[in-house]
């Protein structure tokens, strides 16, 4: 372990509106995700780590509680503090939606089917998105994105129906949306229109992603267009922060 203790590794922002302690257990996770305390590793004591903080036993027992809540971390009696998680070792490396990925021959990520297709009202977002008129039926599905048996992301799509007719009794080809549009309805798409932003987990997906409320994520909206500019798949995912890293490759012409 590095005993090396610098005090601007630890400072708090007391101006912050974030309180002290979530502070602290950002900041241990970021330790940890950095190798400064490796798996099963011990921490320092609370007395330490408050010391370092500089704030009240109190505080840093609230900070310890969220990493024991999220198994970052594990409290033996008469043993000390352990890491039993490291953020960083489950990474799923992710691409933005792309013609190339719909082209692949390499394998879906794994999923799981949360919602089978079904017929449904859109919200007024998507609506807008697809360019549905009021009243234009959609078809929904709705997957679980998993990595090495781990809830990773949650994944909405929408489809305007006529543009997938008997969707709802065909299924997914290979649990590919990519797939199924390119061989069982032909569409040939042109463009895909993504929209990345931060976000936090509201209850439903903190509970289907296995992660705690209010949690860090990212969401990537994408729209994917024919060649007549016309939207055929509407896809919403929610990725959660603590798993999931983005590369995006720009090459020269």
């Amino acid at each position: 372990m590095n005993n090396m203790y610098r005090k601007e590794d630890y400072l708090i922002d007391r101006a912050s509106p974030m309180p002290a302690y979530q502070q602290i257990a950002s900041n241990i996770i970021a330790r940890i995700s950095q190798g400064e305390w490796e798996l099963n590793e011990r921490l320092p004591s609370e007395d330490l780590l408050a010391e370092c903080y500089g704030v009240s036993r109190v505080t840093l027992r609230q900070a310890l509680a969220l990493l024991e809540k999220d198994e970052i971390i594990a409290k033996y009696q008469g043993k000390g503090i352990f890491v039993i998680d490291n953020p960083n070792l489950i990474v799923q490396d992710l691409s933005f939606p792309t013609l190339e990925t719909g082209k692949s021959e390499r394998a879906p990520m794994p999923s799981r089917i949360l919602v089978i297709a079904e017929e449904a009202e859109p919200p007024r977002k998507v609506k807008s998105r697809l360019r549905l008129s009021a009243g234009a039926p959609a078809i929904f599905l709705k997957r679980l994105f998993v990595s090495e048996e781990s809830a990773i992301g949650v994944n909405n799509v929408w489809f305007p129906k006529e543009m997938v007719p008997g969707f709802i009794e065909r299924g997914l080809l290979d649990l590919s949306v990519s797939k199924t549009l390119r061989e069982a309805y032909h569409h040939n798409i042109v463009a895909i229109d993504n929209q990345i932003e931060a976000t936090k987990l509201d209850a439903v997906n903190a509970r289907l992603l296995n992660s705690a409320y209010d949690a860090p994520a990212l969401k990537i909206d994408s729209v994917h267009l024919l060649a007549d500019d016309r939207p055929v798949e509407f896809a919403s995912t929610i990725w959660t922060g603590k798993t999931t890293r983005f590369r995006f490759r720009v090459t020269r012409d």
